[in-house]
């Protein structure tokens, strides 16, 4: 669940919300610091670009 503080720090919204004083920008470049690296925590997915069909092909 997003807490008050992802809202306020999300990458799209976060400059206006600092130009509105809503958050600072020290409070925004700590809670940068504070996120967790999850780099390699992911799985590969590979596709197969023959298995889409093109839309005007499904006609």
């Amino acid at each position: 669940m997003a807490a008050l503080g992802d809202k306020l720090t999300d990458k799209r919204i976060v400059e206006r919300n600092i130009a509105k004083g809503l958050i600072s920008k020290e409070e925004y470049e700590q809670r940068l610091a504070s996120l967790v690296d999850r780099e390699g925590s992911y799985d590969t997915v590979e596709i197969d670009p023959s298995d889409s069909k093109d839309e005007s092909q499904a006609e």
